[in-house]
């Protein structure tokens, strides 16, 4: 199932693939970006734990959209920058199929 790679449809094609995330409800102050094949979670909250959180929350819906339509996501090229004054970043390890642990 899908485009030959590099075909000419094949843009236009991919772009009906990801509205139904892009048009989700997120968390309060928590969205996600598209480029191509590659997103982007964006979250902000005061706290560590409210940021985990709001984080685990959004990664979960995120992978149950892409197990919906079959879509594979390349954990060795997923990773998450942690922007803070106050803490450490948190260690998130992907265990299985795609299910999420924060330590």
């Amino acid at each position: 199932m899908g485009c030959p790679q590099g075909s000419c449809s094949g843009p236009a094609l991919w772009s009906l693939v990801p509205n139904e995330i892009l048009q989700e409800t997120w968390a309060e102050n928590t969205s996600i970006q598209a480029f191509a094949d590659d997103f982007v979670i964006v979250s902000h909250a005061p706290t560590k734990i409210k940021i985990e959180n709001q984080i685990h929350v959004a990664i979960e819906k995120f992978i149950n959209w892409a197990n919906k339509n079959k879509l594979q996501i390349s954990t060795g090229k997923t990773q998450y920058n942690l922007f803070s004054k106050l803490t450490r970043p948190s260690r998130i390890r992907w265990e299985g199929e795609m299910t999420q642990k924060t330590q």
